[in-house]
């Protein structure tokens, strides 16, 4: 697997988002797929690298834009890390009428995660979520 420096990720993040934001824009979805491929390798260093992922997204969550902080908001709650600051990061995101299709992507992120506990974003994707009352972390493989 290969190796990342944060500002690869942010770099690499940065560059994704963008293409995805004007491609959504313009209903290229093949191109919004490839790149979200890219960000989906990020994603899984980040399953193995926690603390150096909440560094990166630390930094991605309250990015100004909407592409961003809706994929920094979606891999806390995947991760289950700094949830709180993610829920209201999509809370936020998902009430801007202005943004469209990402406001009901902040939307969608949100009730997927309400309604099954957790956030899966691959297949075969490790689970993480907090247990039934116990407040520790359930993680099934």
């Amino acid at each position: 697997m290969k190796t990342y420096t944060k500002e690869e990720v942010l770099q690499q993040f940065e560059l994704s988002c963008d293409i995805i934001y004007r491609a959504d824009e313009t209903g290229d979805y093949k191109t919004c797929n490839k790149e979200g491929a890219k960000l989906i390798k990020i994603f899984k260093y980040f399953e193995k690298n926690t603390e150096f992922a909440m560094e990166c997204i630390k930094e991605m969550l309250h990015n100004e834009s909407v592409v961003i902080s809706n994929y920094a908001a979606a891999y806390c709650l995947a991760l289950n890390e700094n949830v709180d600051d993610a829920v209201n990061v999509l809370t936020t995101n998902s009430e801007k009428k202005e943004w469209g299709i990402f406001r009901l992507e902040a939307e969608m992120t949100l009730n997927v995660w309400k309604s099954q506990g957790y956030l899966c974003l691959y297949k075969d994707q490790e689970i993480r979520r907090h247990g039934p009352g116990d407040g520790l972390p359930f993680i099934r493989k």
